[in-house]
């Protein structure tokens, strides 16, 4: 536009589009000035002379504002054509700017829009509006576009310390950045706020006092409640939601909030190669780069997505609370989310391995109902012959075709009653940890660690269970039973071992004496790939009928 004004190219008319706040009505105005400034036409003009005052205070008769929301009808248009054709009274230009455009009728355009096509040579038009797509197309294809954009946190910012500055308010420079980001990118916004706050305090602006006022939740509970769904611990995340509750906190603004903070972890997330250059709407960085590590871009798409659902499906105040409740402890009790992508790859690499091995076999072990015994529960069914193949390099004994694996040695009698009854308490509190150490046998406690082997070919269990949420609730199962604080430590067995005997651990567990063969199958190589491949776990051998 500078380079319009210096070729003499102003166009007659304009449509400045954007959303509210962020200058469209104030660049109308200085457009006004520059092309009516009493020193000629100027892209910087002076502010000095009466015209460019008298726009400044809104009296000029030649640059007229009309508010499209209150004068919409094609009778106010009419007078507007009616008009154009008398010559300015004391500037160089009759300048029309209409303010929120889209809001006339569609007669009030049509009314319009012979003026536009044929304007007399004295008369500008500029059009102001949030909603470029209620224009019509044909009343914007006579005019020059231009669209505005939000201002950016830091821009509004510094422009509210000005302010601060001029006014004599004393404001904490973290109450300026929550500010800039309540306003979400409206400087008029930010401007209002700060008035507010101005009025309201007497001394000094606090954080504290934004967070009274406008109802916002601070960082310190939002970062709180995202690390109780990272360390999945339930009961914090109720705790925390409580609070923001008794603090009188509006539910929806708080949903939002969390929604920005997710979008910030999931930005941060996917762009690790230059993660300063993200503005984000949260203000510790560092925080958010550590708690982004803990979760995968997939986990932070399905939160913003079910978080998103909850404020669309719920309006009643309690209705939210309760849904949002369910909601919480859902978040903190779900398992990582892996990409499809990642699990197409392991049934394609599963298919492959299962053709290979199909070619190499030239022996079948044959399970008969006798040889495995389960407990009688509704849930589980035994098949009555299972055919499984058997590499010719794995030794069978004659009589029952048992697997031969290196002898190890015997652990610690009285340390595997205690991890017996430790795992009766897993499987109560989280079965899928328990279904994990199934194949895990105890050694012994050396200086308060559990000594827990496991076999060499169950590296990605060990993975799993190695994690610090999974490492905690095997540690707090432990000192319910022993009575002290026990941490578990996972060795790797160098020679293999033997399906560890799950006796004694309750309900689903096949009892002594009776997992022979149950063994055998859980250590045979195709049957050991297929639980690593899909990181599972075998719980019991159905009956075929037929």
């Amino acid at each position: 536009m500078v380079n319009a004004i210096r070729t003499d190219r102003v166009a007659h008319a304009y449509l400045f589009a954007g959303p509210r706040g962020v200058g469209k009505t104030s660049m109308a105005r200085i457009l006004s000035k520059a092309l009516n400034c009493q020193k000629g036409t100027t892209y910087n003009p002076c502010n000095e002379c009466s015209t460019c005052n008298s726009i400044t205070n809104g009296n000029d008769i030649d640059v007229l504002e009309i508010d499209g929301a209150s004068n919409r009808g094609i009778d106010e248009i009419r007078n507007i054509r009616q008009n154009v054709g008398y010559a300015p009274a004391a500037s160089r230009y009759k300048i029309y700017i209409i303010d929120e455009v889209h809001m006339l009728t569609k007669e009030a355009f049509n009314a319009i829009l012979k003026t536009l096509e044929e304007p007399p040579e004295h008369v500008k038009f500029i059009f102001a509006t949030t909603s470029p797509g209620r224009v019509p197309d044909t009343v914007q294809s006579r005019c020059q576009r231009f669209d505005f954009k939000n201002i950016s946190i830091p821009d509004i910012s510094d422009r509210l310390a000005q302010i601060c500055k001029t006014e004599n308010i004393a404001a904490e420079e973290e109450v300026l950045q929550s500010i800039a980001k309540y306003a979400r990118g409206g400087l008029r916004d930010s401007e209002s706020i700060l008035d507010q706050l101005a009025s309201f305090c007497h001394e000094k602006i606090t954080l504290r006092d934004v967070y009274d006022i406008f109802g916002v939740v601070s960082e310190e509970k939002l970062s709180s409640l995202v690390n109780s769904f990272i360390e999945k611990n339930p009961e914090l995340s109720i705790e925390v939601f409580h609070k923001i509750l008794e603090s009188g906190k509006d539910i929806e603004g708080f949903i939002d909030q969390l929604l920005l903070y997710i979008r910030d972890l999931l930005l941060i997330s996917v762009c690790k190669e230059e993660p300063n250059a993200i503005e984000t709407v949260s203000g510790d960085l560092n925080l958010l780069q550590t708690q982004s590590s803990s979760l995968s871009p997939e986990t932070l798409m399905y939160m913003f997505q079910v978080i998103s659902e909850a404020k669309t499906k719920t309006r009643d105040l309690l209705q939210q609370k309760v849904y949002l409740e369910v909601l919480f402890v859902k978040l903190a009790t779900m398992e990582e989310l892996s990409p499809l992508s990642s699990v197409l790859d392991k049934i394609e690499g599963m298919k492959k391995m299962f053709e290979g091995n199909v070619e190499e076999t030239d022996k079948v072990m044959v399970i008969n109902k006798a040889d495995v015994t389960v407990p009688v529960t509704p849930e589980i069914q035994v098949k009555s012959e299972i055919s499984i193949p058997v590499k010719t390099q794995i030794q069978e004994t004659p009589s029952h075709n048992n697997v031969v694996l290196d002898k190890q040695v015997s652990p610690d009698i009285s340390f595997t009653e205690t991890w017996n009854k430790a795992m009766i308490e897993l499987q109560k509190k989280k079965k899928t940890t328990w279904a994990l150490l199934q194949n895990a046998r105890a050694l012994h406690i050396v200086d308060s660690e559990a000594i827990v082997e496991v076999p060499k070919n169950y590296l990605i269990h060990k993975e799993r269970l190695e994690k610090p949420e999974e490492k905690r609730i095997i540690d707090d199962c432990l000192e319910k039973v022993i009575g002290k604080k026990i941490h578990v430590k996972f060795i790797v067995s160098k020679n293999g071992f033997k399906a560890v005997d799950n006796k004694k651990r309750g309900h689903g567990v096949v009892q002594e004496g009776k997992s022979n063969k149950l063994d055998d199958v859980k250590n045979e190589p195709m049957v050991r790939k297929a639980v690593e491949f899909f990181d599972g776990s075998i719980v019991n051998i159905k009956e075929e009928k037929g």
